[in-house]
């Protein structure tokens, strides 16, 4: 393992699924003011039972909720059934099996373009990282790929505004230009597919009337920018730790290489091992209980995810990088009415993008720089370069 980097993300992630496990995994926290729930089985009831556990914070949260002006609070994966069924339906189509293998050349030909121009050490953000989920989601949209600086720059901005970050002068200003500039975009956008329809996802917004009316502007922006910002973030992240893991399993990338057809089930091991995110909110609906603690209405209660996905009682040696691990019932892209819409896509890129370095860089992989931010729930990595000595 070249870098520190990687040992203190590796570390960080093992120690606190160890220390979340411990006793009956349910705690709650004063700093975040939230429960923390660790074990697979609390963690999974969290997720899926959605008439107890919330996913609309403005609705169901008793403490201030600083972001509230964040779209994304509006936007699909804050929102319940009946209506997140209602809106769920229409925007399903553009990931079904056959909308996404029409995706796959054009996805194979941006890690192409992007690989062909690498000379030494690979920038994964910069080279992959970022126009790999964006040009694809921008294909989905129908909006133009060629504002892909726009699109990261907005879509860190936004997700950065989230919780006390959201009390910070600096990120408060970058939310704000960030959100109008995106908004301004997309109305643009709208008024362009209005004038010729393209029978793309935002097409279908305009058009849908999910409960005998139109969708406001504001409602089809909030689903852009969730499409935009989950499409491009969790690929990213992804493909950042899936370069992690086989840089510092050496073993795993010459399997690999031998056998490419293992790609898939690595990938869903990265997923298990090393998940795009740490834990995701809920907010209580009313008194209820997990494993035997008393929580009131309004709480936040935080599942995380990846200790989830190391619960010794689920998956054998789960401190373990074991790819092709079966069964590997991960949670990493959630579970019931909100399962992510965009998990089949964003694990045929990542897949064909891995596919494509196995070639590119032969031989074991190192890392040669790194950067990292710690989050309350993950560390974000927010430079890593890879070589192949």
């Amino acid at each position: 393992m070249a870098d520190d980097g990687v040992k203190e993300i590796f570390d960080w992630y093992g120690q606190t699924a160890r220390d979340g496990l411990a006793g009956d995994g349910v705690r709650f926290v004063e700093p975040l003011g939230a429960w923390v729930v660790h074990g697979y089985t609390e963690v999974r009831r969290v997720l899926t039972d959605y008439p107890v556990f919330s996913s609309d914070e403005l609705r169901h949260s008793a403490r201030p909720v600083p972001h509230r002006d964040n779209p994304i609070l509006g936007g699909l994966s804050a929102i319940d059934p009946p209506r997140h069924h209602l809106l769920r339906r229409l925007v399903s189509r553009a990931f079904t099996p056959r909308a996404i293998r029409a995706l796959l050349p054009s996805i194979t030909d941006t890690v192409r373009t992007q690989l062909a121009e690498v000379d030494g050490e690979l920038d994964v953000i910069g080279r992959l990282g970022h126009p790999l989920p964006v040009r694809t989601i921008a294909a989905l949209l129908g909006v133009e790929a060629d504002r892909q600086p726009d699109f990261v720059r907005w879509t860190e901005a936004i997700t950065s505004f989230a919780g006390s970050f959201s009390e910070d002068p600096a990120r408060q200003a970058a939310f704000r230009a960030a959100h109008a500039e995106l908004a301004a975009y997309f109305r643009q956008v709208f008024a362009e597919h209005r004038a010729r329809p393209r029978g793309d996802v935002i097409d279908t917004l305009l058009a849908a009337e999910p409960d005998g009316s139109r969708l406001s502007d504001e409602e089809v922006l909030d689903f852009c920018t969730l499409l935009l910002i989950n499409g491009h973030e969790t690929t990213k992240t992804l493909l950042v730790n899936i370069v992690l893991c086989l840089a510092a399993h050496p073993e795993a990338l010459a399997r690999l290489r031998a056998d490419p057809g293992l790609v898939p089930d690595a990938v869903e091991e990265v997923l298990r091992f090393l998940p795009p995110i740490g834990g995701t909110d809920r907010f209580t609906t009313g008194p209820t209980s997990i494993a035997g603690h008393p929580i009131e209405a309004g709480r936040r209660v935080i599942a995380m995810v990846l200790s989830a996905n190391r619960d010794p009682r689920v998956f054998a040696e789960p401190q373990e990088f074991r790819p092709g691990r079966t069964p590997n019932e991960h949670l990493s892209f959630g579970h019931g009415v909100h399962f992510c819409l965009g998990a089949h896509l964003a694990r045929h890129e990542v897949a064909i993008a891995v596919r494509a370095l196995l070639h590119r860089f032969p031989g074991p992989w190192a890392t040669s720089r790194i950067a990292t931010e710690r989050t309350p729930v993950g560390i974000d990595v927010l430079d890593l370069a890879l070589v192949s000595p």
